[in-house]
């Protein structure tokens, strides 16, 4: 059998520990991608135990994998109400928000919004300290119009935060909000400042190999990722960096296939690339080395996971 038909039956039939139970055996599931027995596995257990906040706060990030977003909602709403000091659940509760506005009508989708800056603000004073929630927060007064709370000097407020707590992070604050403008020159300074002054922080170098790789400049970026695998071989996002600049490049096809081949097969956290995206690079990879159906699988399997990745689509109609 083909490796990539194996793939996907491994993803859907790889055996749990058997002393894995209960949320941590849902838990694995979810980071394998088998994200519908998450759910069912975790709706059993949602019967038995209504009031556990964390079973409805795994159940909704589940539902939000297989974009039932109404679901996925409820069961957030459940956990903030059943634990209200929570700032992780009320971030996940405004991204569950925010997936619902990006599937609405207009004059639906601002009142979604304003549920997800109320959740965020809300994480924010719960959990100050944690980058995803001032991330989050920043992104969304950053692209929000006024009306529903957004607004520049917002998001450069929670920029000056996120470098108080995390100068590192700051640099990449900075160059968020420079790309939204279309800077991206003074992007691309802030990331490289970045590595000059931490130059033992691998996230540093990701985060500029990430910006090279989205502008085209695949060269710098595979040297990047590799600088910071070099810091931190276990950082999944710049193993994928470096597959993909690869990929651009047309060098070391086997390898970044082989690296894309193991990350579809293991555990993918919510710090780690998807599985849409895993995919989609694998995809890229076949059609680099002219294996069109193992190409057109590897997109197919990746709008399995996500069936509004565009970038997917595009790959599959590469492949007819």
């Amino acid at each position: 059998m083909k490796a990539y038909v194996l793939i996907c039956l491994l993803l859907l039939t790889s055996a749990l520990p058997a002393e894995a139970d209960g949320i941590d055996q849902a838990v694995q599931l979810y980071q394998r991608g088998q994200f519908h027995k998450a759910v069912e596995l975790l709706s059993e257990r949602s019967q038995s135990s209504p009031n556990d906040a964390e079973v409805r706060f795994w159940l909704g990030k589940s539902f939000l994998k297989i974009q039932r977003r109404d679901d996925a909602v409820r069961h957030m709403e459940r956990a903030v109400e059943l634990e209200p000091n929570n700032g992780i659940y009320y971030l996940w509760l405004g991204r569950a928000y925010g997936a619902r506005a990006s599937h609405s009508s207009l004059f639906t989708a601002l009142g979604w919004a304003k549920k997800v800056v109320k959740a965020f603000e809300i994480a924010q004073e719960l959990a100050p300290d944690n980058l995803d929630v001032r991330f989050d927060l920043m992104d969304f007064y950053l692209h929000a119009p006024g009306a529903v709370g957004g607004g520049r000097d917002k998001a450069n407020a929670e920029a000056a935060a996120i470098a108080k707590l995390n100068p590192g992070e700051g640099y990449t604050a900075r160059a968020i909000i420079f790309e939204k403008d279309h800077k991206w020159e003074q992007a691309r300074s802030e990331l490289v400042q970045s590595t000059l002054q931490f130059p033992g922080r691998a996230d540093s170098f990701m985060d500029l190999a990430d910006f090279l790789l989205q502008h085209h400049h695949f060269e710098g970026a595979a040297i990047n990722a590799h600088k910071a695998l070099s810091l931190d071989a276990k950082l999944l996002k710049a193993k994928l960096i470096r597959a993909a600049a690869h990929i651009r490049l047309g060098k070391d096809l086997t390898e970044a296939e082989n690296t894309l081949i193991n990350m579809s097969q293991g555990s993918l956290t919510d710090d780690d690339p998807a599985f849409e995206e895993v995919f989609y690079w694998l995809g890229q990879a076949c059609l680099a080395e002219g294996k069109k159906q193992a190409a057109r699988e590897a997109f197919g399997t990746a709008l399995r996971y996500n069936p509004d990745y565009d970038r997917a689509k595009s790959g599959l109609s590469q492949t007819r």
